[in-house]
């Protein structure tokens, strides 16, 4: 299997893009890409293109263009509003949601979180490996931690609020709009809930059981978000 690396951008066919310095750590001290061997190089946005390391300095790897880039089928609109939970539980749900599908990712500190903070910029790098891992030529947008309200607005498409003991409800079709909203573990508050109703989410169910949130995060993509992305090619 051709191994695929994020490039800051696609070059053209026959032009050479140099690595940032995580990625080229990951080729050539991980992978231990030769000099030579065919890549995929993606860009994060839906583009992908054929490559072959041709140099490094030991730190910094320079890949080759063999092909122009190519736009990957896009996903439908698949938005997840998550409460923050602790950093090991919210570092999988990442990698979770990226894996299967999800275009955008709205953090948000509910009442009953244990707040870790934005940290931005290292959520971003594990959903880059996550689609990376996958065969994403994408990865989910990402956006800064806001409130609740916030990250409810302008949202379409069918919405559902996660809770224990509600109906179950439909999944969504492989071309529909899904909005998932997630509490985390502890569940969303009442308030946090009328929010969700008044932005038009319909409550869904979890299961019989209480979930930890990252056991939530995989239920509820594989019960109501369970198409799998498009294939590259």
């Amino acid at each position: 299997m051709t191994r695929r690396f994020r490039a800051p951008f696609l070059p053209g066919e026959g032009e050479r893009v140099q690595l940032d310095a995580e990625v080229s750590h990951h080729l050539l001290r991980v992978t231990l890409v030769p000099r030579g061997e065919a890549v995929i190089l993606f860009d994060g946005q839906g583009a992908e293109c054929d490559g072959r390391l041709v140099d490094s300095d030991g730190e910094r790897a320079v890949v080759l263009a063999t092909s122009g880039a190519r736009q990957v089928s896009a996903l439908a609109p698949r938005v997840m509003v998550m409460g923050l939970t602790r950093k090991p539980a919210w570092d999988l749900s990442l990698r979770l949601a990226t894996e299967l599908g999800m275009t955008e990712l709205r953090p948000f500190v509910a009442r009953r979180s244990i707040a870790q903070g934005d940290h931005l910029d290292r959520w971003e790098r594990i959903t880059s490996e996550a689609a990376r891992q996958c065969g994403r030529a994408d990865a989910p947008t990402l956006r800064p931690v806001a409130p609740l309200r916030a990250q409810l607005s302008g949202l379409v498409g069918h919405r559902l609020v996660l809770t224990p003991g509600a109906n179950p409800t439909r999944p969504a079709a492989e071309d529909e709009a899904l909005c998932l909203l997630l509490g985390p573990e502890g569940g969303l508050a009442p308030d946090e809930l009328a929010l969700a109703a008044e932005a038009g989410f319909v409550t869904a169910s979890l299961g019989r059981w209480t979930l930890r949130a990252d056991t939530a995060v995989a239920v509820a993509l594989a019960r109501y978000a369970p198409s799998e992305a498009p294939p590259n090619r």
